[in-house]
């Protein structure tokens, strides 16, 4: 089992070191350190655990549509959310790679299998 920590530790190490997460985490300064950009965020993050708490607000669904919009107009903010979502998508594929060593068979029917035409 030393063996499997080691090599997770090494791919740790791969994953810190790459350029998705680089650059994610020199936007996420960037966006932390806009005032105006912060407060925006903090304001959606609350008000999600308001809507979690009441799934039926509209009043919270509502607002919430707004402020996502404002967050997309937030130059500091989009450039954040984008790095983000690259390195979501990067670890999605690691983990794809993970699970298809594991379990051949299962990749043979991914519906995200990178060969496949979408069509």
């Amino acid at each position: 089992m030393s063996k499997v920590v080691t090599k997770a530790e090494k791919l740790a190490d791969a994953i810190l070191e790459s350029e998705e997460y680089k650059k994610m985490l020199k936007a996420e300064k960037v966006m932390d350190a806009d005032k105006k950009a912060s407060e925006l965020v903090k304001k959606v993050e609350a008000l999600q655990i308001k809507i979690d708490q009441n799934k039926s607000a509209e009043k919270f669904k509502k607002e919430m549509a707004s402020l996502q919009k404002k967050m997309w107009e937030n130059e500091k903010i989009k450039s954040f959310m984008q790095k983000q979502q690259s390195f979501s998508k990067l670890m999605a594929g690691v983990n794809k790679k993970i699970s298809q060593k594991i379990n051949p068979q299962a990749g043979n029917h991914d519906q995200f299998d990178e060969h496949q035409d979408n069509h």
